[in-house]
């Protein structure tokens, strides 16, 4: 990875970052609906934030290590990934204080993208929508602070 791989790396994420608000406040706005399919249309709008946040860990994986293996328990070994400090190579992205939310949500997806007879909960969907909100307000946070980190281990600008 070099600078300009950075830079670009980055502005991918910020996009991202901007699908992933878009997709927070939809399942927001779709539990406040009283139509049917309600709690359908926001669980589709948490699994669409968790597909592109895991996209996000990808390419962070790619850009700096230049493969991730996607066998087994591969979704979970990417949180796992990016929550560590790999001296040398690259910054955590996933601060630890955050890894029982982004897991969350990924069992969430799991259990969208699976199972096939569903009956969401409406409590526990509000629960998701607050964790899906929190973390997408974390994310540029999470961005700036793995540039920032990465310019400095790296002695860029």
């Amino acid at each position: 990875m070099d600078a300009v791989g950075l830079t670009v790396l980055l502005k991918e994420i910020e996009a991202d970052c901007a699908v992933i608000q878009n997709a927070a406040d939809k399942a927001r706005a779709r539990l406040g609906e009283s139509t049917d399919g309600r709690l359908e249309a926001c669980a589709y709008e948490l699994a669409r934030l968790y597909n592109t946040l895991e996209k996000i860990l990808e390419r962070i994986c790619l850009s700096f290590e230049n493969h991730f293996e996607k066998q087994g328990d591969y979704h979970d070994r990417l949180i796992q990934r990016l929550a560590l400090v790999l001296p040398g190579i690259r910054p955590a992205f996933i601060p630890q204080d955050s890894v029982r939310a982004v897991r969350e949500l990924k069992g969430f997806r799991h259990v969208v993208r699976h199972a096939y007879d569903l009956e969401f909960r409406e409590e526990r969907m509000k629960e998701l929508a607050a964790v899906a909100a929190q973390l997408a307000a974390q994310l540029p946070v999470w961005s700036a602070d793995f540039g920032a980190r990465t310019r400095a281990e790296q002695g860029w600008r």
